[in-house]
């Protein structure tokens, strides 16, 4: 039992990480489906090759009163010299959850595993 609890809590540790949060809050939750949009083609390897460094970019545009495109794009390296990228879901999600959503923030980071993920939201 003991061997299963720390297996446990090993996983979730491992997915769980807090994300680095930065800018001036805004309203980055409007654009959110822009964010989920780039890292569905960043994880799915629809636009980075398998287990390689690389950058998405998107769009996504909000209307109320008046309009603003929002630019975003998603950034992932190695780090530490290991190789892969197997937490890409968990650590996109983590900085879409605890920065867009939840903060109003455009932009934040995740780094674990030998993995740095960043994401970075501007105005044109």
């Amino acid at each position: 039992m003991q061997i299963f609890n720390l297996a446990a809590v090993s996983l979730f540790i491992g997915s769980s990480f807090a994300a680095d949060c930065f800018g001036t809050p805004g309203i980055g939750n409007k654009f959110i489906e822009g964010y989920w949009d780039a890292r569905q083609k960043m994880c799915s390897n629809t636009e980075c090759a398998y287990q390689q460094a690389c950058t998405v970019r998107t769009s996504k545009k909000y209307t109320a009163i008046g309009s603003a495109t929002l630019q975003i794009e998603i950034k992932r390296k190695n780090t530490a010299g290991k190789a892969g990228f197997k937490d890409c879901w968990d650590a996109t999600e983590n900085i879409i959850v605890q920065c867009v959503r939840e903060n109003d923030l455009y932009s934040g980071s995740w780094q674990a595993n030998g993995q740095l993920y960043q994401i970075n939201g501007w105005y044109d």
